[in-house]
């Protein structure tokens, strides 16, 4: 994938004053939850369209039925319904554009890069939404609030999340004499000593979400935090953060190769399909990509549990999956009404895309879950929600640390260790830029 494309620009851009105007429609709420509740489209919606922006899922099959399950939902309550796909990391440029013009799509599907707190004030309150279906549906899991909620307001509907397991080769694990690589230790061990066999390990120090997503992972089981619990501290500057950025330098002096440092998000997939991976930390997209490209590697590439830290610590950052809508948006009922179908099908989705959508509601996270339940090598995914976790842990998903996501500062971190600066000075300059960021977001 490319990385963020600049943002279009934009022509005849609205004031202050007429934005406000634009954003001051609301829906009497008690009427659409009666409404919600009976799942039956109000009167209004016939005649009407609504647009919606999400991104091209890695799981082409899952598109094909989104698209049609919203054309579907549109033909029976008289909705002309729109859905436009773009690459994930063209959508934070689009959002900009339509902010900047008050204008666009009424649903915006954010992945990974989620921006309600940037734009709360000109997203459509969702919490009713949002609490009916945590009531319907056995409460939400315990980060789904993290990307969304503002000031004690909901301003968006988690759709499903991303895992980042473990993929690692049985065969070659059990040729050696390995453990599974149940902890980063063990990881470490199996690098070392599958690398000089020709099977290296890998994860991208680069400017990819992966990056962002895999070092999170790693310094968080390792007891590193990246802000307090409030998110307006930066707290990367701790004896945890370096333990965890030296072991990541043996890792990859140890077990990786060079390559690493211009990987893009779907490299770790080529590297497992190529069949020379000893092990990767993937969505499974990249499991499922061998089943059809190289299938030996298939048979021999087994799930595992997010690793242990040195303390027994697992933390799974994942890519939070969600819809906003605009204030401005010319649809708010629909887009309630249209969000709350979505989620009611959320196992359906969830087998649409062979098992690769992680559901954010306790009733859907039971097991057996769909496909993942079945797959005996995709069961262990199903201990996953107690330990997810998205960006900023353990505070909230703040603009400050959305911006250091978006600029890449935490793998930057690890790819000057790795490149040989000192931990000490990649910290420095890291709480360097945590703190410039940090402190223009609170100027703001």
């Amino acid at each position: 994938m490319s990385d963020l494309q600049p943002a279009p620009t934009v022509q005849g851009s609205v004031s202050r004053r007429r934005f406000l105007k634009v954003t001051g429609g609301a829906v009497a709420g008690s009427s659409l939850l009666t409404m919600l509740d009976a799942r039956q489209a109000p009167a209004q919606l016939r005649g009407t369209t609504l647009r919606i922006l999400t991104w091209s899922h890695f799981i082409p099959a899952y598109d094909v039925w989104f698209d049609k399950f919203s054309a579907e939902w549109g033909e029976k309550n008289g909705v002309k319904v729109r859905v436009d796909h773009i690459p994930h990391l063209e959508i934070p440029a689009r959002m900009a554009a339509e902010f900047a013009a008050g204008a666009g799509h009424d649903i915006i599907l954010n992945n990974s890069t989620i921006l309600a707190r940037l734009y709360y004030k000109t997203l459509l309150d969702l919490t009713d939404v949002y609490d009916g279906l945590g009531k319907k549906y056995g409460g939400w899991i315990p980060a789904a609030k993290s990307p969304i909620e503002v000031e004690g307001r909901i301003y968006g509907i988690p759709m499903y999340y991303i895992l980042l397991p473990m993929l690692w080769r049985k065969d070659l694990f059990e040729a050696n004499g390995l453990k599974p690589p149940d902890t980063w230790e063990l990881a470490r061990v199996a690098a070392r000593t599958l690398k000089p066999k020709g099977s290296p390990t890998g994860m991208a120090f680069s400017h990819c979400n992966d990056a962002n997503l895999n070092w999170r992972s790693l310094m968080f089981s390792f007891g590193a935090t990246e802000t307090d619990a409030s998110g307006d501290h930066p707290t990367i500057d701790s004896k945890e953060m370096r333990e965890a950025l030296r072991f990541a330098k043996a890792l990859f002096d140890e077990g990786m190769t060079p390559e690493v440092f211009s990987w893009d998000d779907a490299s770790d997939n080529r590297f497992l399909a190529s069949g020379i991976a000893s092990w990767i930390h993937d969505a499974i997209s990249a499991y499922r990509t061998t089943e059809s490209t190289n299938p030996p590697v298939f048979k021999n590439t087994f799930v595992g549990m997010e690793p242990a830290g040195p303390g027994g610590k697992r933390v799974s950052v994942s890519a939070p999956i969600v819809f906003l809508a605009w204030k401005f948006g010319k649809n708010p009922q629909a887009t309630k009404e249209y969000l709350t179908y979505l989620v009611d099908n959320d196992k359906e989705g969830m087998i649409q895309s062979t098992g690769y959508n992680m559901p954010f509601l306790n009733d859907s996270a039971k097991k057996p879950m769909p496909i993942i339940g079945a797959d005996p090598k995709l069961q262990v995914l199903q201990d996953f929600p107690k330990i997810v976790a998205f960006f900023g842990y353990p505070g909230p998903y703040t603009p400050q640390i959305q911006e250091v996501a978006l600029q890449f500062v935490l793998p930057d971190i690890f790819t000057r260790v790795a490149r040989g600066t000192s931990v000490d000075d990649a910290v420095k300059w890291g709480v360097g830029e945590y703190r410039r960021i940090f402190a223009k977001h609170k100027r703001a």
